[in-house]
């Protein structure tokens, strides 16, 4: 997938309940599962640039941000 931002970019979907974070632009070379729900995305010099949060109210509510 190749991710095109040039500055950060929050995409939330309600219907799904899906957080993404793109944080650079560039192809995503390996995810990582960080946490349940939580999967961190990163080219091929190791550099984060997507973040997707599964059942994100979920965790929202677990942060204590709603």
């Amino acid at each position: 997938m190749e991710m095109t931002a040039t500055e950060p970019v929050v995409r939330y979907d309600p219907e799904s309940d899906v957080l993404y974070v793109v944080a650079a632009a560039g192809e995503v070379a390996r995810a990582a599962e960080v946490s349940p729900g939580v999967t961190i995305e990163y080219n091929d010099n190791g550099n984060v640039i997507g973040v997707e949060i599964l059942r994100a109210s979920l965790h929202a509510k677990q942060a204590g941000v709603i």
